[in-house]
């Protein structure tokens, strides 16, 4: 089914819930309507001082989150697309406040209200990236201020009764570092489970991670990306259930690059420091301190800078760059860029959560619509139980089949579910979003064609599965001749 008519199945589900469900739902009913139209909303998430907001950055290509602490590290805050770019602070009263962003185009260090009364910032930025995905920076968890990992966990997890329960992420971006602590873990099941329930849709299939600072990795006797290549593959078998998969990134080095922050006063300053003896300028790397105050050909204050923009690893990077005929900032900026895994973390981003916007958005919004289903209604008691029914009825309809596509892949891909390996290619290309010639890898056959195809594949894994296939096996395979059935129906 069109992207557009499962929006709009949802949306007339939602617009009957109006009519059935009581008052005092009414105003959360419509913002689910608002989210359908909606980007997808991705909040990115981790430990204090992972890296959340200078990944935010660098996925914007603007240098907009502070990355020091100031009041707005504090606090959840919302990226979204808009004119004129602005700020609006929403109070815990329900109230609203308007402030801009500072002169050098980040959020303030001081918002102008106090920080108890402020429930969560709204940036709006003339960001093409926000077009597609409403970003959401969240505070770090494990923070000392225990009120505001808790405003994060409320963020990707919200009680039934929460007055709040529409302002949930539908995808989670998760930062890991190299030891993953307990509560971590948790607060990514909070989001799997939302909130508890455990007939949810939520999966890793809407979650992936990032190994955020991989240039910190390994004790120096290896370089540190290939380090961070094998850690993030444990990783991902190792937290199957929670990530659908994780990819490393040197997020310093990727938020100087894409953010243009390497000036060409900079890159001045490496071809400086490109020009000295090799022993010479590797016992600059040895430490932090001594990149600064030991002898060198650029001043302590410079390199400072070039120390709070690369890190030690960025800088021998960088001049790597310089001495192979990178010249000016802009040669410079894009090899870092390319070297930093940036455009691996941007495909990963495309590929699950802006291929399957959709999906994505229906899921979460059906979730919030089972659980706002059971809220106790008192004298709204049997509209409440007819809206439950129309929930359930649609849940189970032919028409959610994307959705039951987008858990069956994520479970196959991430080895919950064996398959041979020519299997798992078909039905990737099967799920994908494209034609009929595309899904069936067929580019050029006709419609009888593409319909004999579609039948053939039926038939295949009907065999499969009730001759070779074990119980999560034959659940697959019930989803794969779904998919074919809809396809060969398409066709004729």
């Amino acid at each position: 089914m069109p992207a557009s008519n499962l929006i709009e199945r949802v949306s007339e589900l939602v617009a009957s819930g109006e009519q059935l469900a009581p008052e005092s739902m009414r105003s959360q009913l419509e913002e689910l309507q608002r989210r359908l139209r909606e980007p997808v909303r991705v909040a990115v998430v981790g430990r204090v001082n992972a890296g959340k907001s200078t990944m935010v950055n660098a996925i914007l290509g603007q240098r907009v989150a502070p990355t020091d602490v100031s009041e707005c590290t504090r606090l959840v805050t919302w990226f979204r697309y808009g004119h004129p770019q602005r700020i609006e602070v929403e109070l815990v009263d329900g109230s609203t406040a308007q402030t801009q962003l500072s002169p050098a185009g980040q959020l303030p260090d001081e918002l102008g209200v106090p920080i108890e009364n402020v429930r969560a910032l709204n940036c709006y930025l003339a960001n093409e990236v926000l077009k597609w995905m409403t970003l959401i920076d969240t505070p770090g968890i494990g923070s000392v201020h225990q009120s505001y990992s808790a405003s994060t966990k409320e963020l990707l997890s919200v009680e039934r009764s929460s007055a709040d329960a529409a302002q949930r992420a539908d995808a989670v971006v998760f930062l890991f570092n190299q030891v993953v602590m307990e509560d971590e873990l948790q607060a990514l099941q909070l989001f799997k489970t939302s909130g508890g329930s455990a007939d949810s849709n939520q999966s890793a299939a809407n979650a992936v991670g990032v190994l955020s600072k991989a240039d910190q990795l390994g004790d120096g006797s290896r370089d540190p990306w290939g380090v961070a290549l094998e850690l993030a593959s444990n990783y991902a078998g190792k937290f199957r259930d929670e990530v659908a998969t994780v990819v490393p990134v040197i997020g310093l080095v990727a938020e100087t690059a894409e953010t243009a922050a390497l000036t060409e006063t900079d890159a001045k300053h490496l071809a400086t420091l490109a020009t000295m003896e090799e022993k010479a300028f590797n016992r600059l790397l040895w430490s932090t301190d001594r990149f600064v105050s030991a002898e060198a050909p650029v001043d302590a204050e410079m390199r400072e800078r070039l120390l709070v923009m690369l890190d030690l690893y960025g800088i021998q990077r960088a001049v790597t760059a310089v001495r192979g005929g990178a010249t000016g900032a802009v040669s410079i900026r894009r090899q870092l860029s390319a070297m930093s895994g940036i455009a691996e973390v941007k495909q990963t981003l495309a590929k699950y959560f802006r291929e399957q916007d959709h999906v994505l958005k229906v899921r979460s919004v059906l979730d919030t619509l089972r659980r706002l289903s059971y809220v106790p209604a008192g004298s709204d008691s049997a509209g409440l139980a007819r809206f439950r029914a129309e929930v359930e009825t649609l849940r189970l309809d032919p028409v959610m089949h994307p959705v039951a596509e987008l858990e069956t892949l994520h479970d196959c891909c991430t080895g919950r579910v064996q398959l041979p390996k020519e299997s798992l290619s078909e039905i990737t290309q099967l799920f994908a979003p494209g034609t009929p010639a595309n899904r069936l890898g067929m580019i050029g056959g006709d419609r009888a064609a593409l319909a004999s195809a579609a039948r053939d594949g039926m038939i295949r894994w009907r065999t499969f599965m009730v001759t070779e296939a074990d119980p999560s096996q034959k659940k697959v395979a019930r989803v794969v001749m779904r998919s074919y059935q809809l396809l060969w129906s398409d066709l004729q």
